[in-house]
């Protein structure tokens, strides 16, 4: 935990060459991850960007792959239509794939065949997936986030990687909205992932095993014009409150509406321990903050957890 709470302090020295593999949930041609992509390009990042080609917002970490090996519907923006194959490049760009597949499944088609096959001379240093368009706060939608998704899958396979989120829930397509003007959003977030992928290349300690960052960005630019560079604030990933989809009964329509509210559960875990704000409070204020969250993959309980836990059940 000590490295987390020193890296963003450590001075820039030389950016060090490093692959990046970017990816998200909103789609392979939404702005937010093609902006991303041109300022990693521009800062010397070597970066492929291998993403879902229709939206898997709200997929999780579920893994599927094309059953198909055409599509059988056009991809988000109809950037890619009706009978083109499962996965493909941008004909502007031949390090920008799209795949027919959850974020989760991106990650593995990229390390199993994309990367053996095509960039061979190239190892992954880190997966940046994201600007997801909307937040990723809690618990709750630690599980429910492709983003997350996506990070987590990664981190399984012993490769670092980061998740960032937005406060932008347009959804928009690159074609339209991708500019170079500094309120727009998408170039907001951007240049704060550059900053914290040029923080992690010149950090002399790698990222703890089975340990990510998970990143929620306010609104910033034409969404809060007071807000052109948020501040970072370590913060931790749970708090006051979970938030969890939920249902309400709608007797007009005799269908179920899906909603979203925050529980308080408690955990074992001391919000004094480290000093850390939960990110959700933080993120609420709606100062200009960036929220940065060190998240862990170990499910194992602590051993006082377990040996309450044994105790309850008294089995042996």
């Amino acid at each position: 935990m000590l490295f987390f709470l020193q890296f963003l302090s450590i001075s820039t020295v030389v950016l060090a060459a490093k692959t990046i593999l970017l990816t998200n949930d909103d789609g392979w041609a939404s702005t937010n991850i093609r902006a991303t992509y041109r300022d990693l390009k521009s800062a010397g990042y070597d970066v492929i960007l291998v993403a879902p080609v229709s939206q898997r917002s709200g997929w999780g970490g579920k893994f599927d792959v094309p059953q198909t090996k055409e599509l059988l519907n056009d991809g988000e923006f109809g950037y890619v239509k009706k009978g083109a194959p499962s996965w493909g490049q941008d004909q502007d760009d031949k390090n920008i794939w799209y795949f027919n597949g959850t974020p989760s499944s991106c990650v593995s088609f990229a390390l199993d065949y994309l990367f053996p096959e095509y960039y061979s001379d190239k190892t992954i240093d880190y997966v940046f997936a994201g600007p997801n368009e909307g937040p990723n706060l809690t618990p709750g939608f630690f599980t429910v986030s492709g983003t997350m998704g996506a990070t987590y899958s990664a981190i399984y396979r012993g490769i670092p990687a980061v998740s960032f989120s937005g406060s932008d829930f347009n959804n928009s397509f690159f074609k339209d909205s991708l500019n170079n003007d500094e309120s727009n959003p998408a170039n907001i977030y951007a240049k704060k992932v550059v900053e914290i992928a040029q923080k992690l290349s010149n950090a002399s300690t790698p990222l703890p095993p089975r340990t990510g960052l998970s990143i929620n960005f306010p609104k910033v630019g034409t969404l809060k014009s007071s807000c052109t560079n948020p501040v970072w604030q370590y913060t931790r990933v749970d708090g006051s409150c979970i938030f969890q989809q939920n249902m309400a009964y709608n007797k007009d329509s005799g269908l179920m509406k899906l909603g979203v509210e925050c529980y308080d559960v408690q955990s074992g875990y001391k919000v004094d321990d480290y000093g850390l704000a939960g990110e959700y409070s933080v993120y609420l204020a709606d100062n200009c903050t960036t929220t940065l969250s060190v998240f862990s993959t170990e499910y194992d309980a602590s051993q006082d957890e377990i040996q309450t836990i044994h105790n309850i059940l008294n089995l042996a």
